[in-house]
């Protein structure tokens, strides 16, 4: 029995995102020399975050 809301995972993974994307650590990223995708990854690692949690969701667990 899950006794969490469903709006826990929702703002944790809201969380990460703004720490992904209004960090020193965007600063850091960006001067790297990465390939030009790298800087996509994070919103990506957002994205699919958010997709688990919607299936997880919809299936009740």
């Amino acid at each position: 029995m899950n006794l969490k809301p469903a709006t826990d995972h929702s703002l944790l993974i809201f969380l990460v995102g703004v720490f992904l994307i209004n960090s020193p650590l965007r600063q850091w990223w960006s001067e790297l020399t990465l390939p030009w995708y790298a800087m996509y990854l994070p919103w990506l690692v957002i994205i699919l975050l958010v997709a688990i949690n919607q299936l997880r969701q919809q299936r009740g667990d």
